[in-house]
C-alpha cells in the first residue's frame, strides 16, 4: 500500500511520514526533497527562478514516480492533492492521509521560516487564505487525522499506523 500524506504546510508530513515509515517497514518519499535532488535546486529558487508551473510539472513526475515504489509513505507538498489530476492519481495508486492541525499551529510552526523556506506562505493573512482554499482538496482525504497542539510526531505516526491497522481488519 502507497500511503500519501496530506496537508497544509507545517502540518508535519516529512516527521510524521518518516516516523510512520518507519514502523510500518517501508520506504518513505518526501516529494519536495525529490523535487530538489532532481532539479539540483532548492523549493524557493525553482519558484524564483522558474516560477510555480515549473515546479508543478516536477511535483507531478516526482508524484508519478511514486507508482514504482509498491509499499512506501509519501509525504505530499501541501498545494500536490489541490490539482485534481493529482487527487486523481493519487486516489487510483494509493490512500490519502490529512494531517489536520488547526491553523494557529500550522503558522506557529513554520513561523519566520515562511518567507525564507516557503514561497507561498509570505504572512499570516495570506497563508490563511491559502489554506482556507485548499480545505476542500484536503477534506477528500481517506482518512482525516486531527491534531491536538501537544501531540507529537510518535504519537501521530502511532494513531495513524493503528487507523491502518483497523482499515485493513475490516477489509
Amino acid at each position: 500500500m502507497r500511503i500519501y500524506l496530506t496537508g497544509f504546510m507545517g502540518s508535519g508530513k516529512s516527521t510524521v511520514g518518516r516516523l510512520l515509515a518507519a514502523r510500518l517497514g517501508v520506504a518513505f518519499v518526501d516529494l519536495d526533497e525529490e523535487i530538489e535532488r532532481q532539479a539540483g535546486l532548492r523549493v524557493r529558487e525553482i519558484f524564483a527562478e522558474h516560477g510555480e508551473p515549473v515546479f508543478r510539472r516536477l511535483e507531478r513526475e516526482a508524484l508519478e514516480a511514486t507508482a514504482r515504489l509498491p509499499e512506501a509513505v509519501i509525504a505530499t507538498g501541501g498545494g500536490t492533492v489541490t490539482f485534481e489530476a493529482n487527487a486523481r492519481w493519487i486516489r487510483e495508486h494509493g490512500f490519502t492521509v490529512w494531517l489536520n492541525p488547526a491553523f494557529a499551529t500550522l503558522a506557529a510552526r513554520v513561523g519566520g521560516l515562511g518567507k525564507e523556506d516557503r514561497p507561498l506562505f509570505q504572512d499570516e493573512t495570506q497563508a490563511l487564505a491559502l489554506y482556507r482554499e485548499r480545505l476542500p482538496a484536503y477534506r477528500r482525504a481517506d482518512l482525516i487525522i486531527d491534531m491536538a497542539p501537544q501531540e507529537g510526531p510518535e504519537e501521530i505516526a502511532a494513531r495513524i499506523s493503528l487507523r491502518l491497522g483497523e482499515r485493513r481488519c475490516a477489509i
